[in-house]
């Protein structure tokens, strides 16, 4: 699919889309119609899970697959569609984003600075126009082209970003939505940053009493807790050798390292998969083996899968990062600490917030509260799990205060997202009950799995 570059300049150079589908397994036209896909990130792909999906990937239900014709479309800048570029020497460069001088901060703002001019002569004017309301009117040019009348969306983890954004600017055009994990685009710097840690907190507490009771558990019987404790203060000493790496990932791990990977593998997708491994990368890091905690090493300008360039050049548009001194870090690291003891409040969105010091392209989309225009959405289905390690349930009730016709169902559990974190449970019953019958659930519902 062709769409322009700057829709404020619709006839200048366009770029292409990409995109994978599954037909309906029905006979003839599906009944439903066309169910589109995004699973976050953002950099990440939703063309490339779609294939997997056709080639027999357990993902969606044989009923959702009957009803519907399903579709992964790829944002602008990720998978298939003209990923970002960046030079890979310049992103491997190991730089500290809890700088504890002034010459560590220096030297995190130089690197986002040639990161981001490396990442804008390889990626070209896109590298300004990746933001997610450019997303937005690319989704609605897809509901065009299929002549679909509304909108069905399917909306995982930064996905519900679009999907919220799309609700503000076309009510009008949406039929069923979906959003599992949700992202709340309306809450200042600060706000934001403390509002993911809290709950990442909260799952790592959860994880500490798993590992220490579960025959699953490299961990078990043990003080979970103290033992991450001293492992993240080790590594704050010296980091921590990774000698199992072999040149594919680096050979040491830093404290920073551990909390970012901890972070997503508490999140999943599958926590009965990520957290046995969890609990054995840390049993093995205890024993000075931290090869399970290393960062993979990129060699490619052009990412693949996941993007950690697309992840980055996005976030900067979409987020507010206006604490650009070394005192304003110094602040957030000093709050982070204080009101997450474990996680030091070490986030994706502070990983966003502090690696877009320095960059080139504007935050052409920053956090605001929803147009008014978006509480005559029809009704909505939002899900949040309790324990979401990286989408905090905080986000999940500020989005529902604001789309005033959706309703809430809260999973008690752990994992990011709930359709995704397994074939059976309820919770992904009721998502499904919504896309196909139109079915919501009452208020207030909370589910157990």
């Amino acid at each position: 699919m062709i769409v322009p570059i700057d829709y404020h300049k619709p006839t200048g150079k366009s770029i292409t889309l990409g995109m994978a589908r599954i037909k309906s397994t029905s006979n003839g036209t599906a009944p439903l119609g066309t169910l589109l896909l995004n699973f976050g990130g953002p950099g990440g792909p939703a063309a490339s899970i779609v294939q997997e999906a056709a080639h027999g990937q357990q993902i969606f239900s044989d009923e959702l697959m009957a009803n519907y014709d399903i579709v992964g479309l790829d944002p602008r800048g990720v998978g298939t569609s003209n990923p970002v570029q960046c030079d890979p020497s310049i992103w491997n460069e190991r730089v500290k984003r809890f700088p504890t001088s002034k010459q560590e901060f220096d030297a995190l703002v130089a690197h986002n600075k040639a990161l981001g001019a490396s990442c804008a002569k390889l990626t070209g004017n896109l590298i300004n126009h990746l933001d997610t309301s450019h997303v937005v009117e690319d989704f609605e040019l897809f509901r065009r082209a299929i002549n679909n009348g509304g909108l069905n969306f399917l909306a995982f983890s930064y996905g519900t970003q679009i999907a919220i954004q799309y609700a503000e600017k076309y009510p009008q055009n949406i039929n069923r939505f979906v959003l599992d994990g949700v992202v709340d685009h309306s809450l200042p710097e600060t706000t934001t940053m403390t509002a993911e840690p809290e709950t990442y907190e909260a799952s790592l507490s959860q994880f500490f009493v798993w590992a220490n009771s579960s025959a699953d558990s490299a961990l078990r019987g043990q003080d979970v807790a103290a033992l991450f404790d001293k492992l993240v203060e080790n590594a704050t000493k010296s980091p921590i050798l990774a000698p199992s790496c072999n040149g594919a990932c680096f050979p040491t791990v830093t404290d920073e390292d551990i909390l970012i990977n901890t972070q997503s593998l508490l999140a999943g997708p599958r926590i009965s998969e990520t957290w046995p491994q969890l609990a054995t990368f840390l049993s093995e890091a205890a024993h000075g083996n931290a090869t399970g905690l290393s960062f993979p090493i990129v060699t490619g300008s052009r990412g693949s899968g996941y993007s950690g360039y697309s992840f980055v050049a996005i976030g900067c548009q979409d987020w507010l990062h206006t604490s650009t001194s070394f005192a304003d870090v110094l602040e957030k690291m000093r709050i982070g600490t204080a009101m997450f003891p474990h996680t030091r409040g070490l986030a994706e969105m502070y990983y966003i917030q502090v690696s877009c010091i320095g960059w080139p392209a504007p935050t052409s989309n920053p956090q605001h509260q929803l147009e008014k225009k978006a509480r005559t959405a029809p009704p909505m289905l939002l899900v949040n799990s309790m324990y979401d390690a990286e989408a905090s349930i905080v986000w999940a009730t500020g989005v529902h205060k604001q789309l005033e016709k959706s309703v809430l169902v809260t999973r008690r559990g752990s994992g990011h997202t709930s359709y995704l974190n397994g074939v059976d449970g309820r919770t992904r019953e009721v998502e499904e009950a919504f896309l196909i019958r139109g079915e919501l659930p009452a208020v207030g519902t909370v589910l157990d799995d």
